[in-house]
């Protein structure tokens, strides 16, 4: 099941993400929009999906979010090189140190 969702049809969108837009990117901040406003999201982990198809190849996102701002299943808004990117995460649930798990996959 694919779990990310890019629209590079989009205004303000560039080529399809690859795990090296994030790899080098663990502990940044990424903002990220939604219809009630916007809030930051820290990258925790990238990690490689072999035997993906899609181009620019299979990878997993892990972010960590304000646990008071829970965002629920859907697609968000993420800044990142100063293009829009649509991305679709997954929340997982608490991080033991309290912050909010989302996940998004690229497959």
């Amino acid at each position: 099941m694919q779990h990310a969702a890019e629209d590079p049809g989009t205004p303000g969108t560039s080529a399809p993400l690859k795990i090296d837009s994030f790899s080098s990117r663990i502990g940044n901040r990424f903002a990220v929009t939604s219809a009630n406003g916007s809030q930051e999201l820290r990258l925790a982990r990238a990690e490689p999906l072999p035997g993906a198809v899609r181009e620019g190849g299979g990878f997993r996102l892990e972010f960590l979010g304000a646990p008071e701002q829970f965002l629920p299943q859907a697609v968000y808004a993420f800044a990142i090189d100063g293009a829009t990117h649509d991305i679709f995460i997954v929340p997982l649930g608490h991080h033991p140190e309290g912050e909010m798990r989302y996940e998004a996959i690229f497959f």
